[in-house]
């Protein structure tokens, strides 16, 4: 979907924030959906999660889940369900299967304009439909979640298309038996294509970063192997006239543009890392 997409949409380059502005205000929103922005710093990245994007990162996803959290076990108190192990994983920048969203149009501006700073950012707008759309807790989430867990030869050809079936099939007792950890109530009731689907996830708001970012969460589950990730479908992404990407060149301008609006580093990362050095950079300009 997304790499047959970006290959032959028209590139419109934004110069200024109120030219995104006019942009976006023209993407038309059918109802039943929700709308969704996604910034990264070089129009060329695709839309995939960061632990697929190496080989060797999917094929020890859950050995490097393990070594981060043995290594900071007090980040990840035993209230923590795996789905949140994931978010504060990605927070701390250890590829998931997880990609960040924002609802604000802004936010995602900034990210486009935040990094690689000679080449273009993008700004990706994502219509999604409400049902695909579950919160942190939803049992679904928390299946897909822990695909994680799976060994890197997990095949779902290899399991019956059956529903009783598939649920009595040794690998999904496996994967439930993990969900249990979180949800100790869970029915073994996995249906089989929500494994091979994308959902938007709502996170708690209880990570300040999230909240500043009004983010959200991609969760990818597997395109039947689990070395292969599950596509966005192509009807999430919207276009503008001529099936246009938003993309952007004079990213300097756009950010000093953007703090009239109050989006800057200082106000999107909380942490105090983040904050001191927003500080030190103002003193400089003195």
């Amino acid at each position: 979907m997304s790499k047959t997409i970006a290959t032959k949409a028209k590139l419109l380059v934004v110069k200024s924030v109120q030219q995104f502005i006019d942009e976006i205000g023209g993407l038309k929103m059918l109802p039943g959906k929700t709308r969704f922005y996604r910034g990264h710093g070089d129009y060329k990245y695709r839309l995939l999660p960061g632990v697929y994007r190496h080989r060797s990162l999917i094929n020890n996803e859950y050995e490097l889940i393990n070594e981060a959290v043995i290594r900071c076990p007090g980040e990840f108190p035993r209230s923590c369900t795996f789905f949140e192990v994931l978010v504060r994983l990605q927070h701390y920048g250890l590829p998931t299967r997880l990609l960040d969203l924002t609802s604000n149009a802004f936010a995602a501006l900034f990210f486009a304009c935040s990094e690689k700073a000679r080449t273009m950012g993008e700004v990706i707008v994502l219509d999604v439909p409400d049902n695909e759309i579950k919160y942190y807790n939803s049992d679904t989430i928390a299946v897909v979640a822990n695909l994680a867990r799976r060994k890197r030869d997990f095949d779902l050809a290899s399991l019956s298309n059956d529903f009783k079936d598939f649920n009595n099939e040794e690998e999904i007792g496996r994967l439930v038996h993990d969900v249990r950890e979180d949800k100790p109530g869970f029915r073994e009731l996995v249906v089989k294509e929500h494994l091979r689907r994308v959902f938007c996830v709502k996170a708690k708001l209880d990570n300040a970063r999230i909240a500043r970012q009004d983010g959200a969460f991609l969760l990818f589950g597997i395109d039947g192997k689990k070395q292969q990730c599950a596509e966005i479908p192509g009807s999430w992404i919207v276009r503008g006239p001529g099936v246009k990407r938003l993309v952007f060149s004079d990213k300097d301008r756009i950010k000093v543009q953007l703090e009239q609006f109050g989006i800057s580093e200082r106000t999107l990362f909380p942490e105090l890392d983040r904050q001191t050095k927003c500080i030190v950079e103002r003193f400089k300009e003195r």
